[in-house]
């Protein structure tokens, strides 16, 4: 009992620079708290079935944790950690449980900045092709469909990365439940992937229609049928992982104590949390944005207040802050694909603002914004943000769209994101 709680005091030690990244992320706004779920459930259904510990390997990644730390992003760096846990627990010998376990990482921002677009261009293209079938001779534009110029957008919410996630937590819960091997659980996971797919093609394809004003549907159906599709492809999946049941008795294993060596490791590494932390430093910000007016308004440039140093935090770029008016301008300006690039509603979100009424708003000039309404307390504003090309006519609505042109056409940069909050009254909708 002893040498247990001395190993879970050291680990908790040495990881925690990750279990403070952690509990930030899950209040930021841009994390996924039912990450949290997932970490109980794994945690739970380990402790109701212990297995032997693989201590070799539980060295080895606590190992790569330590080096990691020096190096690695924290998210990356939170992999080794949990993989520790896993090795020390007997937790990897258990397919459910471990993917549970990778699952409580707050991943939703990460996947919606990476993935956001590319699952927004397959699902339009995959909806496309099944309207096209029902006899609609609808177009695609980008991430639009188009029938007889109506254009309907595939936006974020209807990408399918939190259905995905979502079917990613039930094949690893009916994996644990149902006592699946790797093998098997595998091959559920990618019978849970083309299902999930092809129930958000099919929500995507349904919704076109209320959508483009073909068909009348009371307002909750829009949630309503995504959770219809999302529940025929988990009945399936149930009826396919109790198939695949792993019906043979488990095979007792002794438990192996804990050495000395990894006692003198996990001491060594939490020493190692103590060194100073590698910090980002942000591009200078005396540069001058040449900013006189906007949109034929004077602007003046301020000193940037808490609300504004939450955008500018690890910023690898440019940012000035502007009144205009009443209204508040922020600009931030970069010079390559950078992960730092954040969406302005994540800071709002990490700063207790409730966001609402997201849509795609077209200019006189065509160029599209996102906006919505970002509420705490009694204040509200109307914030529309976007991003272009300083040196092009291009302009993107939403972050993961620009990182990948970006990615991929370093010269057509540098970019500035452009964030305007407009106060309005707490009764306006």
């Amino acid at each position: 009992m002893k040498t247990r709680a001395l190993t879970t005091a050291l680990l908790l030690t040495a990881f925690l620079p990750v279990i403070h990244w952690y509990a930030s992320r899950l209040g930021d706004g841009s994390g996924e708290p039912l990450g949290l779920l997932a970490l109980i459930l794994s945690i739970t259904l380990t402790s109701k079935k212990r297995q032997s510990p693989n201590l070799r390997f539980a060295e080895l990644s606590l190992l790569l944790y330590a080096v990691g730390i020096f190096f690695l992003p924290p998210l990356l760096r939170t992999i080794p950690a949990l993989a520790t846990i896993a090795f020390l627990t007997g937790m990897h010998r258990q397919a459910g449980q471990f993917g549970l376990l990778l699952l409580s990482l707050p991943i939703q921002a990460s996947l919606d900045f990476f993935l956001g677009y590319p699952f927004r261009l397959i699902t339009a293209e995959g909806a496309h092709h099944l309207i096209n079938l029902l006899g609609c001779p609808v177009q695609r534009l980008g991430v639009q469909l188009s029938l007889h110029g109506t254009i309907v957008s595939v936006d974020p919410p209807c990408s399918g990365l939190q259905m995905l996630w979502a079917t990613a937590f039930l094949t690893a819960l009916l994996a644990a439940l149902f006592q699946l091997t790797y093998r098997r659980t595998i091959l559920l996971s990618l019978i849970a992937l083309a299902l999930c797919l092809l129930a958000n093609l099919l929500r995507a394809a349904t919704l076109f229609f209320p959508e483009a004003g073909l068909i009348q549907l009371p307002g909750f159906a829009h949630e309503g049928i995504g959770l219809l599709f999302f529940a025929l492809a988990g009945f399936i999946l149930t009826k396919l992982a109790r198939k695949f049941q792993h019906r043979t008795k488990p095979e007792s294993r002794q438990s192996n104590p804990i050495t000395r060596r990894f006692l003198t490791l996990a001491a060594g590494v939490s020493l190692v949390t103590f060194l100073p932390a590698r910090t980002i430093t942000s591009a200078p910000q005396n540069e001058d944005l040449s900013l006189t007016s906007y949109d034929g308004r004077p602007v003046e440039q301020v000193a940037l207040s808490p609300r504004e140093q939450s955008f500018a935090q690890g910023f690898p770029g440019r940012l000035k802050i502007y009144r205009v008016g009443q209204d508040t301008l922020i600009l931030r300006t970069i010079t390559k694909a950078s992960r730092m690039l954040h969406p302005s509603y994540h800071c709002l979100k990490a700063e207790g603002f409730t966001i609402r009424n997201s849509q795609l708003h077209q200019n006189e000039q065509g160029h599209q914004s996102l906006t919505y309404h970002a509420t705490r307390n009694h204040e509200a504003f109307h914030v529309t943000e976007r991003i272009r090309s300083l040196t092009t006519n291009r302009q993107w609505t939403e972050v993961s769209a620009w990182y990948w042109h970006a990615l991929f056409h370093p010269n057509s940069g540098p970019w500035e994101a452009e964030t305007l909050m407009t106060p309005i009254s707490t009764n306006h909708d």
